[in-house]
């Protein structure tokens, strides 16, 4: 708290300065054409590098990339350039367990203990049934995990994910502590965003197929739809053709004070009230990350096998002109998954936001979003090699505003 109020003064103390000082921190409101408010608000909000796209009715009418995917070496990003999505893998990932669920190999209300080589027990309750419907729609009854310590840099885990999830979730498991990663409701009566639920989810794929979720996706999904850079692993790619993710620093101007997106209470203070110029903001790169509960958020991919991706779903079609889910499962990605008591906007991984669905993502330096208006057929998707905070999310706010405008 003390720091809270330190803050606090100086912000008072600094603003009287600030306000007579010439200011570009709204410069980008003022711009109307989009190629140029792109550049103007990634200077505003420290974001190195982007890559955006606008689907309208279906189809795609805007894809343009912008800024470094590499400030070290100067390399710019390009349609090719790879971005970590984060959890906007969550629901590609689903759309791998519906087409399971077509072949009748899942069930979307079966006990998952049916398929699984271990045995899932919440240890505070009885009688529960964890069922694939809970876990894409966060309502397992099963916490939350998410340990950066956990990551292996520049290269995938040695640990394989179902010892991950054992580790977890099963007595004898080294991290189960007395049932932590458990809640104390039923499956299906509360929703509680999970990103251990989605890392069992993913793993159902091994058990059901023999492949990890990785390389059966690839073969049913990615290939179908000609994502041909898209991978889950990162042994699987060039790491030099991913956008190198990067924290922001930022200082107050004549005070030297500084914070980053580690620091989240200062440096949300920083970001709101004071808001510093790019002056006064430096870039710190991350290692690309290995994470052994990879479904929840581990897909690299570009812009364009992305807006593939999107035109796909909009239309449930392949490049074959296929039909990538039946028509009751996609029907079913689509349907609300909870009653409205519950949650009146999840979906099949999936969540409504603002009247669009989709999904948003953020890790260690990166911060994505994808939306759409399945009737309509319109939706965006932006991608940045920047983390999340204050002020790249009311820069995210503006961009996707400005891309729906399209």
């Amino acid at each position: 708290m003390r720091i809270i109020y330190t803050i606090g003064f100086l912000t008072i103390g600094i603003l009287g300065i600030w306000a007579i000082l010439p200011s570009e921190q709204e410069k980008s409101a003022t711009i109307n054409n989009i190629e140029e408010f792109m550049p103007a608000i990634m200077h505003e909000a420290a974001i190195p590098g982007m890559a955006v796209a606008k689907v309208k009715g279906g189809e795609l009418v805007f894809q343009q990339v912008y800024g470094m995917a590499d400030l070290e070496s100067g390399k710019a990003v390009t349609l090719d350039t790879l971005f970590n999505i984060a959890s906007i893998s969550k629901p590609i990932m689903g759309v791998t367990l519906l087409q399971l669920v077509d072949e009748g190999k899942l069930g979307l209300d079966k006990d998952v203990n049916v398929y699984l080589p271990f045995v899932i027990d919440n240890p505070h309750i009885d009688g529960e049934q964890i069922t694939l419907r809970n876990l894409a729609s966060h309502s397992a009854g099963i916490a939350d995990y998410y340990d950066y310590n956990n990551y292996s840099e520049n290269r995938d885990p040695e640990i394989s994910l179902e010892q991950h999830l054992r580790s977890l979730l099963i007595n004898t498991g080294s991290l189960y502590n007395n049932g932590n990663y458990f809640l104390k409701s039923f499956p299906g009566e509360s929703r509680s965003y999970s990103n251990l639920s989605a890392g069992l989810a993913g793993f159902l794929v091994e058990s059901v197929t023999g492949q990890s979720l990785a390389g059966y996706s690839d073969n049913t999904l990615f290939n179908r739809l000609e994502m041909e850079s898209t991978s889950w692993r990162l042994n699987d790619l060039d790491l030099d053709s991913i956008a190198v993710p990067y924290k922001v620093e930022q200082c107050i101007p004549f005070i030297g004070l500084c914070t980053d997106s580690e620091s989240s209470k200062l440096n949300y203070l920083i970001g709101k009230f004071i808001n510093p110029p790019f002056e006064y903001r430096s870039f710190h790169p991350y290692p690309h990350n290995g994470n052994p509960q990879y479904p929840d958020g581990g897909i690299r991919t570009t812009i364009t096998d992305l807006s593939d991706f999107l035109l796909a779903i909009l239309h449930n079609r392949d490049k074959s002109d296929r039909k990538i889910l039946s028509d009751s499962m996609y029907k079913e990605m689509f349907r609300l998954q909870l009653p409205e008591t519950i949650s009146d906007s999840q979906r099949f991984f999936w969540r409504d936001r603002n009247g669009l669905t989709g999904h948003m993502g953020s890790d260690l330096g990166v911060f994505t979003a994808m939306y759409f208006d399945i009737e309509r057929k319109d939706g965006f998707i932006i991608l940045m090699n920047r983390g999340v905070d204050a002020t790249s999310a009311v820069a995210m706010k503006k961009i996707a505003s400005r891309l729906m405008e399209i």
